[in-house]
């Protein structure tokens, strides 16, 4: 960004990163912030190959059954607590209904820092 931004007219909108708890870009969400930038999260529920097993985190798990949701909507709405934008993929209804239903809960500080302990800096896709 500071190599790129001197070089434009217009500060982009948006830039979309890999985020996940796995891979949580935690120094680089708030300096994009900071610059006015909206943060999108690219694989918010790990990507391809790797859906499943950010879904079956025991940290995840635990934290949805005490909510009584399930783990793609913890993970969605901790990236929401972060200002992370998240829009998942899906071709199912239920999927779909699941994933726009993040606003009747609110993670608490200390599941945020739960989630936050899984990060792997573990990237699962290069570009």
């Amino acid at each position: 960004m500071e190599e790129f931004l001197p070089q434009v007219n217009i500060t982009p909108a948006l830039v979309q990163n890999e985020i996940h708890p796995y891979y949580q870009e935690n120094d680089v969400i708030p300096y994009i912030q900071s610059l006015g930038i909206v943060v999108q999260g690219w694989y918010p529920l790990g990507g391809r190959g790797y859906t499943s097993e950010l879904l079956n985190n025991e940290t995840i798990t635990a934290i949805a059954e005490s909510h009584g949701v399930s783990s793609a909507q913890v993970i969605l709405r901790w990236n929401l607590q972060k200002g992370v934008v998240v829009i998942p993929g899906s071709s199912d209804p239920d999927h779909i209904r699941e994933n726009l239903d993040l606003f009747g809960f609110e993670l608490t500080d200390e599941e945020m820092e739960q989630i936050n302990a899984l990060d792997r800096n573990e990237k699962h896709d290069w570009y």
